[in-house]
């Protein structure tokens, strides 16, 4: 029988199909090998093999998600096994580890790396490090190996490096890894132990003690690329369409009709079209407002001047309008700093302004020279530098923090608004997007003049959390639909069961500061945890590449090894200066 091992190859296991039949439901077919693409040039290493589960559990661990969440939680455990077994000489035996997903452990489903290679990333790659002690590098150090390091370099490559790691992470001495080809559909309490149902290529229940629910964009992309930019399968060439979106997942829609397709930009930032290109590519903004490319560099004392005065915000702050204070205070003092005056007046104006009228692409020009130092006093910019540099504080202040029906869906209604002037594409994507529109071929409209009728793609990415939309504030009713949705599995299943909960004006579930989730009763789910998009509004900011903006990885898999005995069970009880100190 060939078990998927974790790594690039697919090794028979030292142990026969009777103890596979015996051991899980569902027997061999449950754990069908699925080859993922080749990771590089990198040496292969040596994958560990799978110790046999006891008859009680099927593994110590059960992961939820496969994407770079998943990862990074697994290498903060190897860490902190490593770092309570450094003195006992090695383990007594590894956490034995089932991570199940449909999609190639490491990258996940988003960072395919087998995706084109025209889609760029959007945050720059020196925050990727899946790191411990089985993995050397970051994803820098790897690029460096490879003799080119981009900041924003391909998806794919990330996904490369994601997969990469996830292959040295299966050589650990500390956790064996197993990688189950499946989506898990249902989780549920079982005496002792959780219950995971999985839906492959043949249905599986597996068991264990502790399950990490690291489920990310949960759902899918949404999108298929590759098809979009296939000819024969998306728009037909000459063909005008319509993308429903003016964000970052419609500017990778107009990489897919031109880039994918053959065109190609000059030297002088002109572009070539291939002729297989849609005849007008139009992209429909729901809100009017653009989307503000990040600047190439911004200076520390920029950085200093806002986080001097974000600092200051308490933990569990409520955003009420000292806190917004504080955060336009901190874009004055950043304006400042650059030479550049602007006003409260004219920042509040801004922010809580209608809907721009007019072509929301008008000011694409002169957000190339701010992104490359030549600032004004425009009050967009500098929103977007404070909240970006003070981004840290906004997430540790607001931290699983109070919520209230008169603060925090204006909180929410700002920060999405802050979010597009913050956190744009990269400058290159930026001026590729101004070279189409100046060819003819890319305009930007608001609902209001959007045409019906032409081919039309939906662009919009999904949001994070379990619900569809916030639960309801106590006394209101419904706008719409507030469960989990059927692709959002297992949640609706845990928040029916009263196993998780979300609290009001919220998407996310609500855990402790080391992941463990809260039941409906406010105890604590034994052995449950999650960590990233599931989690978002009680946690603030989720980015599936961003390691270092969060604690709850890194506590979780501290309480998870300090209840890791010597004789390589959970028999310690958890330790609790984990929660007291981080």
């Amino acid at each position: 029988m060939l078990v998927h091992d974790g790594g690039g190859a697919y090794l028979p296991t030292v142990y026969d199909d009777a103890w596979v039949e015996r051991e899980l439901d569902g027997g061999a077919e449950a754990l069908s090998p699925r080859r993922r693409q080749p990771v590089g040039r990198r040496p292969r290493v040596n994958v560990a093999r799978v110790a046999p589960a006891t008859k009680r559990d099927d593994a110590d661990l059960i992961v939820v998600g496969a994407g770079p969440r998943a990862l990074y939680a697994l290498a903060d455990l190897e860490e902190a096994l490593s770092d309570r077994g450094r003195d006992r000489g090695g383990p007594a035996r590894p956490m034995r580890v089932l991570v199940v997903d449909p999609a190639a452990p490491g990258a996940g489903a988003v960072w395919d790396p087998a995706q084109g290679e025209h889609l760029l990333m959007n945050v720059s790659s020196h925050i990727v490090d899946a790191s411990s002690p089985s993995v050397p590098w970051t994803f820098t150090q790897w690029q460096e190996d490879d003799g080119q390091v981009e900041t924003f370099p391909a998806r794919a490559r990330a996904g490369r490096y994601l997969s990469w790691a996830f292959e040295r992470l299966s050589d650990s001495p500390w956790v064996e890894v197993r990688h189950v080809v499946g989506s898990v559909t249902h989780v549920t309490r079982d005496s002792e132990a959780w219950v995971c149902a999985v839906r492959g290529e043949a249905p599986v229940t597996l068991r264990a003690s502790r399950v990490l629910l690291a489920t990310g964009h949960a759902g899918g992309a949404g999108l298929d690329h590759a098809a979009i930019a296939d000819a024969s399968s998306g728009p037909a060439p000459g063909e005008p369409v319509t993308v429903h979106g003016a964000a970052l997942t419609a500017f990778d829609v107009v990489m897919d009709l031109t880039a994918a397709r053959g065109g190609t930009w000059g030297e002088d930032g002109t572009y070539a079209p291939s002729g297989r290109e849609p005849s007008l590519i139009t992209l429909v903004s729901r809100t009017g407002e653009p989307m503000l490319p990040k600047p190439v560099s911004t200076p520390t004392s920029v950085i200093a001047a806002v986080r001097a005065r974000t600092a200051r915000w308490l933990p569990d702050a409520v955003p009420d309008d000292a806190w917004w204070q504080a955060l336009a205070d901190a874009a004055v003092a950043a304006a400042l700093e650059a030479g550049v005056r602007v006003t409260h007046e004219a920042l509040w104006e801004r922010l809580d302004s209608p809907t721009l009228d007019g072509d929301p692409s008008a000011r694409w020009m002169r957000d190339i020279g701010r992104a490359e130092g030549d600032v004004d006093a425009d009050p967009a910019w500098w929103w977007g530098r404070a909240w970006s540099a003070g981004y840290a504080d906004v997430v540790r202040s607001l931290e699983r923090g109070p919520r209230d029906a008169d603060t925090w869906p204006r909180w929410r209604r700002r920060a999405a608004m802050l979010e597009r002037w913050a956190f744009g594409p990269p400058l290159v994507t930026h001026r590729r997007l101004v070279a189409l529109r100046d060819a003819g071929l890319l305009r930007v409209v608001t609902a209001a003049d959007a045409v019906a009728g032409e081919s039309a793609i939906d662009a919009f990415t999904r949001g994070p959390g379990v619900l569809e939309a916030p639960h309801p504030w106590e006394g209101e009713a419904a706008a719409q639909a507030t469960g989990a949705s059927a692709d959002r599995a297992p949640w609706q299943g845990l928040i029916e069961a009263g196993d998780v909960t979300v609290r009001a004006g919220e998407r996310g579930v609500l855990t402790r500061v080391d992941g463990a989730c809260l039941r409906r009763d406010g105890s604590v789910a034994p052995g449950l945890a999650a960590l990233g998009r599931p989690t978002e509004d009680p946690v603030i900011g989720h980015d599936s590449l961003q390691r270092g903006l969060h604690d709850d990885s890194r506590r979780w898999a501290r309480a998870l090894a300090c209840a890791w005995g010597e004789d390589g069970d959970t028999s310690e009880p958890a330790c609790e200066e984990v929660l007291a100190h981080g």
